[in-house]
């Protein structure tokens, strides 16, 4: 009798540990069905916002904004300082002022 209760012990054990595996794995698979999905969802979403973007660039016919015009208009200004700034060193350095004199001291 002991023996038949450990053989049946045994036998539930192989069955329950063989159907959580086989739920384990259903589990995998299904999620692997999700994050496929989703993944071409996401990549359909992409291609319909980039060719709305590229919509938007061929209607606006490469005409940059107000902002981009600001900040290539403070480029351009910021490389005139900075030459006009390079000029004036240049010149410095080409014609260094004298050497300043002190009054010798009296003894």
């Amino acid at each position: 009798m002991h023996t038949l209760t450990v053989v049946a012990f045994a036998a539930l054990c192989l069955l329950g540990a063989s159907s959580l595996a086989l739920a384990d794995d259903t589990l995998k698979s299904e999620t692997g069905h999700m994050k496929d999905e989703m993944k071409a969802g996401k990549n359909a979403m992409k291609a319909q916002d980039n060719a709305k973007e590229s919509q938007m660039r061929a209607k606006k016919g490469g005409a940059k904004g107000p902002i981009m015009q600001y900040r290539e208009k403070m480029k351009a200004k910021r490389h005139e300082m900075m030459d006009k700034m390079k000029a004036h060193k240049d010149a410095a350095m080409a014609n260094p002022p004298a050497p300043a004199t002190t009054p010798a001291t009296a003894p």
